[in-house]
């Protein structure tokens, strides 16, 4: 699988170190999407944070990742069959709901959100605290080089996907240390975010994210993403920044 991926034309420009944009190229706002022109197909996240949406991956691209998609899809739709007994959308600063008509329908209801190829590359910063969507949803990370806390493995706090605070603050900071080709698997709600990379390698891998067609993601405005950013930072402080969770 991983072998498949590195073949890919995509994987041919995965950055290697942190470009350097031309000065007629700045553009104003706050770092993340707009700190990259948006016709670039490797767009910033964060310092050093490089990712390839689908909307830029090539037909070839697509086919090796759909290929790996039909492998994790029973995961995708016991999760989804599972439910939780919780499908409401948490408070943050919108009362709109939007419906999102898609073709990329894996289960009725059920789409993938998202599709992509990441990497952070030598040096890179942390990315804000965040969550994917505030309704349940799916969030699946596949490593193409064994993650770890050095080269930037992603955080998690513990217990955040159902906003109890005693039980995420209990859990902590976590970051995940996986090995190559591995399943990672959390609740769209989870706070989560990417550390910087601090080895002399780059840290690539694959995101697929599901959601129902009701509740697309981010599904919040600024001010909830905001406190959701502050939050992660004080549990961050009480916890400890680099607590390894490890696969069972």
């Amino acid at each position: 699988m991983v072998n498949e991926v590195k073949n890919m034309p995509a994987a041919n420009s995965i950055p290697t170190q942190l470009k350097r944009r031309q000065p007629q190229q700045r553009r104003r706002g706050p770092p993340g999407a707009n700190m990259m022109p948006q016709d670039e197909p490797w767009r910033l996240s964060a310092y050093g944070r490089y990712h390839c949406l689908e909307n830029h991956l090539g037909d070839e691209d697509v086919r090796v990742l759909e290929q790996i998609e039909q492998q994790i899809l029973p995961l995708v739709e016991g999760f989804f069959r599972e439910g939780d007994g919780d499908e409401s959308l948490e408070s943050c600063n919108t009362t709109t709901k939007t419906t999102t008509s898609t073709t990329n329908s894996i289960i009725d209801g059920i789409y993938r959100s998202e599709l992509q190829l990441m990497t952070a590359v030598p040096g890179s910063g942390n990315q804000s605290w965040h969550k994917d969507n505030r309704a349940r949803g799916l969030s699946i990370i596949i490593p193409l080089v064994d993650f770890t806390p050095e080269n930037g493995g992603t955080q998690l706090l513990l217990g955040s996907h159902n906003n109890n605070w005693p039980l995420f603050s209990n859990g902590g900071a976590r970051v995940i240390r996986a090995p190559t080709g591995s399943v990672v698997a959390y609740d769209s709600r989870t706070v989560h975010r990417g550390l910087g990379n601090e080895t002399s390698e780059g840290r690539p891998a694959l995101i697929f994210c599901y959601d129902r067609v009701e509740t697309p993601p981010p599904g919040c405005g600024t001010l909830g993403s905001v406190g959701t950013s502050y939050q992660g930072r004080l549990v961050d402080i009480l916890t400890g920044a680099r607590n390894v969770l490890s696969p069972k």
